[in-house]
């Protein structure tokens, strides 16, 4: 088992910090709504800009399938000796 050493001093100024902070946030009279939600908007430029940016990824994915098929191996072509799958 692990046991850190704090000096006693530190651990009443931080116990009287929190107490100080704790004492403001009572006096504040800034009322919270219970269940309120951040709302977030993105501006038309920011939508165009990854619209943009979907587009340009899905070309690039595209050109990567079709220059994958270019490259495949053909099919091997059956002879008398050889018959693919056996």
């Amino acid at each position: 088992m692990d046991f850190s050493i704090v000096p006693v001093s530190k651990v009443f100024k931080t116990y009287e910090g929190q107490a100080r902070i704790a004492d403001l946030n009572k006096k504040s009279s800034v009322k919270r709504a219970q269940g309120q939600k951040d709302q977030v908007t993105i501006s038309s430029a920011a939508r165009q800009a990854l619209w943009k940016s979907l587009l340009e990824d899905a070309l690039q994915v595209k050109a990567q399938e079709s220059s994958a098929i270019g490259t495949s191996k053909p099919e091997p072509t059956p002879t008398e000796d050889f018959v693919p799958g056996i």
